[in-house]
């Protein structure tokens, strides 16, 4: 094996532990917006930072990796220094946006624990910068796979850097609206736990 193999398998790998990370980031962010107790709060938040596990090796993979192999094999593209600007990009809004309020929405939890209820945490859980901060990041990094398959020039990969930010802002937008439509009283089925013991409680009293 050579050097240039391994890097290469190093970087492959951490870019699909990245897109492992924003899946599971997705899913979490859909269950604590939509959380009706304060432990399940708690236990999100949890998972949240955990996602850390992930997301620092990917960066690190893939930032060395990309370097590495842009140096070497990249003189005269201008696809690479996009990528791993967008990279770094990617970076940044996850630790500045989603990290900050994530930190933020944890001290909450723990510094009063006698003050603390789910509608007092609602404002934090349902923050749109979450959402808007996943988006960008799914998207972006949509558009550097784009790039590392189409090799484009500069003026082609800023503007799919352009097209994968909207479609992961659209994404988002469905985070949200699932995420919004859980619990709420559009059916029996989509009702919240208590609201299903009163609908069942109602249904068996109105028996003949």
């Amino acid at each position: 094996m050579t050097l240039y193999s391994f890097v290469l398998f190093i970087h492959v790998v951490s870019a699909i532990a990245l897109f492992v990370a924003l899946a599971l980031e997705g899913g979490l962010l859909v269950r604590l917006r939509s959380s009706e107790k304060l432990e399940e709060v708690r236990l999100f938040v949890r998972l949240l930072e955990r996602l850390r596990i992930i997301y620092i090796p990917s960066f690190i993979g893939i930032l060395v990796g990309g370097l590495y192999l842009g140096s070497k094999y990249g003189g005269g593209t201008f696809w690479i220094p996009v990528a791993l600007g967008s990279t770094l990009a990617i970076l940044l809004v996850g630790g500045i946006v989603t990290g900050r309020r994530t930190a933020r929405l944890k001290k909450a939890l723990t510094n009063d624990q006698a003050g603390v209820s789910v509608q007092s945490t609602t404002a934090m859980t349902r923050d749109n910068a979450l959402i808007v901060s996943y988006g960008m990041r799914i998207g972006l990094s949509l558009a550097i796979v784009f790039l590392m398959t189409t090799k484009p020039p500069l003026v082609p990969s800023l503007a799919a850097m352009g097209a994968g930010v909207i479609m992961g802002l659209m994404a988002a937008a469905g985070v949200r609206r699932i995420s919004n439509r859980i619990g709420t009283s559009c059916g029996p089925w989509s009702r919240t736990s208590h609201e299903m013991v009163a609908y069942k409680t109602v249904k068996e009293a109105a028996r003949p």
